[in-house]
């Protein structure tokens, strides 16, 4: 008997992508599964869309006040019943051997979480490109994380226990929530990673993080403050990632903000090169032309 999978897709005015990202669940070669759609208040036509889906294994909920992001994420997945648990964005899709190529792994109690490569679909230029060409590792990722966060919700598999281990994800946040959530279980939970990019991730205009950059640095800043505060010496031993990483955040935050002196002199710090150059790029350019800062 195969373990029953709950997919966990939240939906805020996602129509435009909808018809696309449940096709991809429900023709999955893998069969023993459940969609928790989550309908964050939604105000378009998304509930119509899913509604032209004849699967019985489609559960849908909505919320009548729109949810911090990650709240609503802890309500789907109260209402789910797998014992993994995987999730998908509405602008994301999935190859349909997503599910069956891990398969083997499900079983495994050696392994608590399990990621993938991506496919990066850049729908303004028509163009994919593969997320990550080194082999993904496996195990403890901690520190591999804090150098480079490469994991993409959209392509993560949770065992329930690990989830509720961590009482679901903070919910106050509403754009790093996985990454907290994945930094706390990298110190101690076994990860399995899959190098074939079965995921396709769409990066667009209204992708939530590029929209609200200010909010990003600053939950980014909240969670590094948090951090440094503790005496946890995982985070102690790679502050220094982190802090750069901050920086990045900062930068970006201030490009689009407000271009200063100041600003030009933390980028002129700034001790990566390529990003460097981009940055300062972008400091001469008007808004309008520095969309490749979004990512």
């Amino acid at each position: 008997m195969t373990s029953l999978i709950s997919v966990i897709v939240n939906c805020h005015n996602g129509e435009q992508y909808l018809e696309k990202c449940i096709s991809s669940i429900i023709n999955q070669k893998y069969k023993n599964l459940e969609i928790i759609f989550f309908d964050n208040h939604s105000l378009d036509n998304s509930k119509k869309i899913l509604e032209n889906f004849k699967d019985r294994r489609i559960k849908f909920f909505y919320s009548h006040t729109k949810l911090p992001l990650y709240k609503a994420r802890n309500e789907a997945i109260k209402k789910s019943n797998g014992k993994l648990i995987a999730f998908l964005d509405v602008d994301d899709w999935w190859e349909e051997n997503y599910l069956s190529s891990r398969e083997k792994f499900f079983e495994n109690n050696n392994y608590d979480y399990f990621y993938t490569n991506t496919m990066i679909h850049n729908e303004k230029n028509k163009t994919f490109k593969k997320y990550k060409t080194f082999n993904l590792p496996d195990g403890i990722l901690y520190e591999y994380l804090a150098k480079d966060y490469f994991i993409i919700i959209s392509g993560l598999i949770v065992k329930r226990n690990i989830l509720e281990k961590e009482n679901y994800f903070n919910q106050k946040f509403n754009i790093i929530g996985d990454y907290d959530f994945i930094m706390k279980i990298s110190k101690y939970a076994n990860a399995k990673s899959f190098n074939e990019p079965l995921l396709n991730y769409r990066t667009h205009n209204n992708n939530f993080s590029k929209l609200n950059h200010k909010m990003f640095f600053d939950e980014y800043k909240e969670w590094f403050n948090k951090q440094s505060e503790s005496v946890d010496p995982y985070f102690q031993k790679n502050k220094k990632y982190f802090l750069l990483r901050l920086n990045e955040l900062e930068i970006i935050n201030y490009l689009y903000e407000k271009k200063t002196l100041n600003l030009l002199n933390k980028i002129l710090k700034f001790p990566k090169i390529s990003l460097k150059l981009k940055f300062l790029l972008a400091f001469f350019l008007p808004l309008k032309l520095i969309n490749f800062l979004r990512k």
